[in-house]
């Protein structure tokens, strides 16, 4: 599973998101023409939309590997499934949809069955609520509980259903809904990760699942300003910005692995702790 989700990354590095020319911005050699190919605009959105992939990795992917990295499961981190019903407006179901998808994939990745009916409960809800209908909806709920306890065929049915929601949402004009809801399971993701890495003694490998979220940002960001023009996605955008910048403060070592000390440790669980409350709190 961590090397699907390494792979994920490289593909990312040459085709991200919505756009198919969006290139390194770590290359130095290219001119100017070729810089503003690189800008992602709601247009070129629409124009790829039949191209869409899933651009980031699923939220079951980020769990997968803290399970792997032995972290353990802490039923009061996830968001309550109770407070799907006072998300009203749209923006909100949909972050809390990304919130959720991540939930969901926390509980059923350690075998969860109970957290898992009700997190699938609420992502359904919130789902309903987006008015997002896909094939990989039709009896989810009645699949999801006979594969509770088969874990690979649980990732394909989950894995299915992120990346149809996700088209779903773009190729009926809903690319701005669509960015919320990766926005939603990014924070969620690195939440649950800070939060199991206090709480973890040996919390190495989960620190540097951390620190790999570092790229999943940098190919997030460009998405959401896409739609900056929307207030919603303005206020996470600056939210995710100034979490960016921790991240780029973050030392790179010769072997290209990256090293999160305690400070930086620190200053991310703080961004991410307070965005992430504004985000379940937002109705």
């Amino acid at each position: 599973m961590k090397q699907r989700f390494f792979t994920v990354l490289q593909t990312l590095l040459f085709s991200v998101a919505f756009a198919a020319l969006l290139i390194s911005c770590g290359n130095e050699s290219n001119n100017q023409e070729q810089k503003n190919d690189e800008v992602i605009t709601e247009e070129n959105v629409v124009e790829q939309a039949q191209k869409l992939v899933y651009p980031l990795p699923t939220p079951l992917e980020v769990t997968t590997m803290l399970n792997k990295a032995g972290a353990s499961y802490i039923l009061d981190l996830a968001n309550r499934p109770g407070n799907a019903d006072k998300y009203f407006t749209e923006m909100a179901k949909a972050l809390n949809l990304g919130v959720y998808g991540a939930d969901l994939s926390y509980a059923s990745t350690y075998n969860k069955s109970q957290e898992t009916h009700d997190y699938l409960a609420a992502t359904l809800k919130l789902r309903d609520g987006l008015s997002v209908e896909t094939p990989e909806d039709m009896n989810l709920l009645e699949k999801v509980e006979a594969n509770i306890n088969n874990n690979d065929s649980l990732y394909e049915i989950l894995t299915s259903s992120f990346h149809g929601t996700f088209k779903y949402l773009n190729d009926n004009g809903k690319g701005a809904v669509s960015v919320m809801v990766l926005a939603g399971g990014w924070i969620e993701g690195v939440y649950l990760s800070v939060e199991l890495a206090s709480l973890t003694e040996n919390n190495t490998e989960i620190l540097k699942t951390i620190a790999e979220q570092k790229t999943t940002l940098d190919n997030l960001i460009p998405l959401l300003e896409a739609y900056k023009d929307d207030e919603n996605v303005a206020s996470v955008l600056e939210d995710l910005n100034e979490i960016r910048v921790i991240f780029d403060s973050i030392a790179v070592k010769e072997d290209g692995s990256i090293d999160l000390n305690n400070d930086n440790f620190k200053k991310i669980q703080t961004a991410i702790e307070a965005l992430r409350k504004k985000v379940i709190e937002t109705t």
